[in-house]
């Protein structure tokens, strides 16, 4: 399994809120049926708390990192940034993407929308990459423009995801997950479709255009 290191970067004026610090040990990957070495999306782990344990299925954010089942790390539970910096944008964009692999559009495969995912911080390491193709490319650039959406941003939305991020954010450390923080409200998951819909819309177009 490849993943690679996000470096911890700090905003200034731009707190991310903490929601509790935990346990995640890896179970396993989801082999890629496109091919290639990197496991995708879910990777299922077993989440430590304090009170208790439960299994729960993350999506990868970072590339060219490895670890291995059974490897265990302590991790801060965060909320998705609200704030303005690149860096919020990302993790933005991040979460619109797992919303994607969640509820796929028709045509669009998994593989896709997970090297869209690692393309967000690592796109230098996907080059030539045959995996990382149009369509993974014009769902990262959709999503990183919807993570601009002040109206997306200002409903609530991105409260139902959570970033795992490890507490020792290291060059040789582990990677960063995302997942569900909890059940959607009707109203944000009106928002996530409506959401899936535009990207969709654009993809289409911009797939035609690119075939003319």
């Amino acid at each position: 399994m490849k993943f690679a290191l996000l470096v911890s970067i700090v905003c200034l004026g731009v707190a991310t809120a903490v929601v509790k610090a935990d346990t995640l040990t890896l179970n396993s990957g989801t082999v890629n049926p496109s091919g290639g070495s990197a496991d995708i999306y879910p990777y299922s782990f077993q989440l430590g708390s304090p009170s208790g344990t439960s299994t729960v299925n993350l999506m990868c954010l970072n590339y060219n990192r490895e670890v291995t089942p059974g490897e265990s790390w302590s991790i801060t539970e965060e909320s998705i940034p609200t704030g303005n910096s690149a860096m919020d944008q990302d993790y933005r964009a991040d979460a619109i993407l797992y919303s994607e692999i969640l509820h796929p559009q028709a045509g669009v495969t998994a593989s896709e929308v997970q090297y869209a995912e690692w393309s967000i911080f690592d796109s230098a390491d996907l080059m030539g990459n045959s995996l990382f193709d149009s369509t993974a490319e014009v769902l990262a650039s959709n999503a990183l423009h919807a993570a601009n959406d002040q109206q997306l941003i200002s409903s609530g939305y991105f409260n139902q995801f959570t970033l795992y991020i490890p507490a020792n954010d290291t060059s040789s450390g582990p990677q960063e997950f995302i997942g569900t923080a909890t059940t959607p409200e009707p109203s944000s998951l009106m928002l996530f479709g409506s959401g899936l819909i535009g990207m969709a819309g654009v993809l289409r177009r911009k797939l035609v255009r690119s075939k003319v």
